[in-house]
């Protein structure tokens, strides 16, 4: 498995066909808890389905349009993190991500989300990363806050989760601003 270890404990891999049915049971015990915020969760119904979305996100990977990386955590999957949309032009991405309920309140996404934004500055190069999340997504705009990230503001009806619109923050850092950044977090 191709990996970036971030410590003892934790590291991010690039997806292997072969787990698909790890990642579709983590995303299947935590259908309830994933779904509010991650419409796309409702889709997901067998190991084929993710599977097939590992091939996809492979090919986008190797296109250069996107990083899908596994989070695991003491040899478990844990959850994505990822670059969802690179965008050359812009030299900009945005970040996407989800954590199993077992696996949350141990700083795991915080260190998973700076590690792909160190990759996203010192690998590719990029210049900018966004970070969007629900405004009653707690959890993920306290993220995108203990990174250090800049709030940029709030896009009215910009997400379209399971119950209808909701508003979007925005958060985002540049690559010059990233490492002063880290030094205060």
């Amino acid at each position: 498995m191709f990996s970036y270890k971030i410590n003892d404990e934790l590291e991010l891999a690039v997806p292997r066909l072969t787990d698909g049915e790890a990642l579709y049971d983590l995303i299947d015990r935590n259908r309830d808890n994933l779904s509010y915020y991650l419409p796309w969760v409702d889709h997901v119904h067998d190991v084929q389905a993710e599977t097939d979305a590992i091939r996809r996100n492979l090919v986008r990977f190797a296109e250069g349009k996107a990083l899908d990386l596994h989070i695991w955590y003491h040899g478990r999957l844990a959850g994505k993190v990822s670059l969802n949309s690179i965008d050359a032009m812009y030299s900009e991405a945005d970040i996407g991500y989800f954590l199993g309920k077992e696996f949350r309140g141990r700083g795991i996404m915080t260190l998973a989300t700076r590690a792909i934004i160190d990759i996203a500055f010192e690998e590719y190069g990029l210049h900018r990363i966004m970070l969007q999340c629900a405004v009653d997504n707690l959890p993920s705009n306290n993220v995108a806050k203990r990174l250090g990230m800049r709030f940029e503001g709030c896009h009215k009806g910009r997400l379209i989760l399971r119950d209808g619109y909701h508003d979007s923050n925005e958060y985002a850092v540049l690559a010059e601003e990233w490492p002063d950044v880290q030094k205060k977090y």
